[in-house]
């Protein structure tokens, strides 16, 4: 790597520690705003509701606030750019977030800072707010050095990244244009160069008889931790019937005597839709559990055998689709929100698909195996997967800085998550977490401080390397670009 970079880190190092304090405030600035993406909540200006619309008027005060240009792109993003915005490198973040649910042991908005942990914990400290701070600072930092940039710098903010990208589609559809090139922080490290193509849809099938209530989840990328439904159903056969459950299933399976009959709930482990290995889908659970205890009547039996059957595997065996390859690995289909309404029971569907096929090896299949089993398709949208050569020159330097701030020679990689870099042209997924740091998670409760769980954590001292990484990235893509 070139000396004038080498000693970029080094000022980045130091410049990053003497703002440490001012990080942490501008991070809890935005994590504090409870900016779940509501696209049932729009108004005019605030297409994903108001709480999307207060985080992003913050992010055009705090880029006011340090001197940058700002622009609202209709409610849907904003855009904070010091030069050329057209002509320019960019980074692009969310500010949207997932609903917390239950369970926190700290304040779900409160974006504590924990001093002896050096962490903050709240919904989207980590996902995905403190990309947008750092971002923001890497821009500062740059201006402040007087770094010679041949090109603009912008920082490009969606909001509602977690519900289907659909803010930036938005942004496409209607002719904005986005950076040259542009970083997504909103992985790993190091380089992620191709991303599973994806499949969301919405389910509906006919559920009538003594089934009266069932819901879990509630966003379709997130694993559900928790499943209820109500029976109405004679105690003594409900709790006969449970007793002949084997173990491993009936420990997940608590019972409640109520007046409309007999609530049961299934208890999982959460995690994200595209890492479905580890987690136990609650949904999943309850459906095995009332098909093999054989209570219920009418057709919302069958309705439950088919969700048992669909939830039994999280890899497409179910539907026909076991796809995998070398670069990209196994297919993922996870079914995360389920509602019982009016006699219809609504189920979404979450897939991510293998980097080398395209929508019209998935579709066609998943269409009819849902329709031969009685479900009609009440939504699906589906994307092409994120490929980017491996020997791509932007790729190279990418890695080539990682490896010299983390001394790891991790090899570039594909995943299942989905990202802006599946919408926005130009753009490629680079960090900002970091792979082979281990730290104490003792404080927390098992299963808590991850992206969409319990206690969401950022670790201070992951997010200062990662500051590094950023502005050394910047000023490299600027030489690097035409």
């Amino acid at each position: 790597m070139k000396k004038a970079y080498t000693e970029l880190l080094e000022k980045a190092a130091s410049w990053i520690e003497a703002h440490k304090e001012e990080y942490i405030s501008e991070v809890q600035g935005l994590a504090r705003i409870p900016s779940v993406s509501r696209a049932d909540e729009a108004q005019p200006g605030a297409p994903f509701g108001q709480d999307c619309r207060r985080v992003l008027d913050y992010m055009m005060e705090r880029g006011t606030h340090y001197g940058f240009d700002v622009q609202d792109h209709d409610g849907y993003a904003v855009s904070v750019s010091m030069g050329d915005p057209l002509e320019a490198i960019g980074m692009i973040a969310h500010l949207d977030v997932v609903p917390v649910g239950d369970g926190w042991v700290y304040p779900p908005y409160g974006a504590t800072y924990v001093s002896e942990h050096d962490v903050l914990i709240g919904r989207g400290v980590s996902d995905n707010k403190c990309a947008a701070v750092t971002a923001l600072f890497a821009m500062r930092m740059l201006r402040e050095l007087g770094w010679e940039l041949k090109h603009g710098l912008r920082l490009l903010c969606g909001s509602s990244e977690e519900t289907g990208m659909q803010d930036m589609k938005y942004l496409v559809e209607n002719g904005v244009a986005f950076p040259k090139f542009s970083l997504v922080p909103d992985a790993a490290f190091p380089v992620n160069y191709g991303q599973k193509g994806s499949v969301d849809a919405n389910l509906a099938i006919p559920c009538e008889g003594n089934l009266i209530q069932l819901d879990a989840g509630s966003v379709r990328n997130v694993i559900p931790d928790w499943a209820g439904c109500t029976v109405r159903a004679e105690e003594t056969k409900v709790y006969s019937a449970l007793e002949q459950l084997e173990d491993e299933l009936k420990q997940r399976i608590t019972i409640e005597i109520c007046s409309e009959g007999v609530r049961i709930a299934a208890h999982g482990r959460s995690g994200h839709a595209a890492s479905p290995d580890g987690c136990v889908n609650a949904i999943a659970v309850l459906a095995e559990a009332l098909c093999k205890m054989n209570i219920l009547e009418g057709s919302c039996a069958k309705a439950i055998r088919e969700v048992a059957e669909l939830t039994s595997d999280a890899h497409g065996v179910s539907e026909g689709i076991p796809y995998e390859d070398e670069e990209s690995g196994k297919l993922t289909l996870v079914y995360g929100v389920v509602h019982l309404k009016n006699g219809v029971l609504h189920l979404c569907a979450d897939s991510r698909y293998c980097v080398t096929l395209c929508k019209a090896d998935v579709v066609p299949k998943l269409e009819a195996n849902w329709t031969e089993r009685g479900f009609t398709i009440e939504y699906l949208d589906a994307t092409e997967p994120f490929y980017l050569p491996k020997t791509d020159s932007r790729v190279a330097a990418l890695q080539e800085i990682y490896k010299e701030v983390t001394g790891r020679d991790d090899e570039p990689y594909t995943m299942g998550g989905g990202t802006y870099s599946r919408v926005v042209p130009n753009a490629i997924s680079f960090g900002g977490g970091l792979r082979g740091v281990e730290h104490d998670m003792s404080f927390l409760p098992e299963g808590h401080g991850g992206a969409h769980g319990r206690d969401e954590v950022l670790f201070l001292d992951n997010a200062m390397t990662a500051f590094r990484i950023y502005a050394v990235a910047l000023a490299m893509l600027d030489d690097l670009m035409a």
